[in-house]
């Protein structure tokens, strides 16, 4: 029986991040965007475990990134992950109390973002919230899925994960978790009660 459904962040409850912060952080970075875009990718997965703001910006410069470069970096990246898909959340929460479960996150995201979901208001509706930086682990690794299961005191069967990544889905459901990949918000409540009812 299900009793947590753990929700990725990044473009599942939140939107893509928009061309438009793109192009902002390019030009803060004096960069082309294209150029910027496979830099911002390139260098991530070190962020999201944990690195410092200072030492992932000036990896994506290829310089060394000033303290107020990094502050204003930081601020448009962080204000463009904000950008909420409108009708995900609504979905989870709607579900979570229709059938009972409970909601936690679990997200690749580095320090700065996790503090910035932590104090919106509306992740108050995730009774946990799991993110990379302070795991030390990362989504598709395994272990990350061990971890929360551990902390949660939950099995593997207990657990529906929503991810937009298909090795992410995969890792999960190697281990025994229910997973499904999420394809658009549209789609969500119907692949909720399926999975939920299968």
């Amino acid at each position: 029986m299900t009793r947590w459904v753990l929700a990725d962040f990044g473009e599942v409850i939140s939107a893509p991040l928009p061309a438009e912060t793109i192009l902002e952080l390019a030009d803060l970075a004096g960069q082309q965007a294209a150029e910027f875009r496979g830099r911002y990718w390139n260098f991530r997965p070190p962020y999201d475990l944990g690195q410092s703001d200072r030492a992932y910006w000036s990896a994506v410069l290829g310089r060394h990134a000033e303290p107020q470069l990094v502050e204003a970096l930081v601020r448009v990246d962080i204000a463009g992950w904000m950008t909420l898909n409108p009708r995900t959340l609504p979905a989870l929460i709607t579900f979570g109390a229709h059938a009972g479960v409970r909601l936690g996150l679990l997200s690749n995201a580095p320090e700065a973002l996790a503090t910035a979901i932590d104090h919106s208001g509306w992740s108050a509706r995730f009774d946990r919230r799991f993110y990379s930086c302070r795991l030390g682990l990362a989504k598709p690794d395994p272990a990350v899925f061990e971890a929360v299961l551990d902390d949660l005191g939950a099995t593997p069967q207990s657990v529906l994960f929503v991810d937009d990544r298909a090795e992410n889905v995969l890792a999960a459901t190697a281990l025994g978790l229910q997973a499904m990949r999420f394809t658009s918000a549209e789609e969500l409540p119907g692949q909720l009660d399926e999975a939920v009812s299968y």
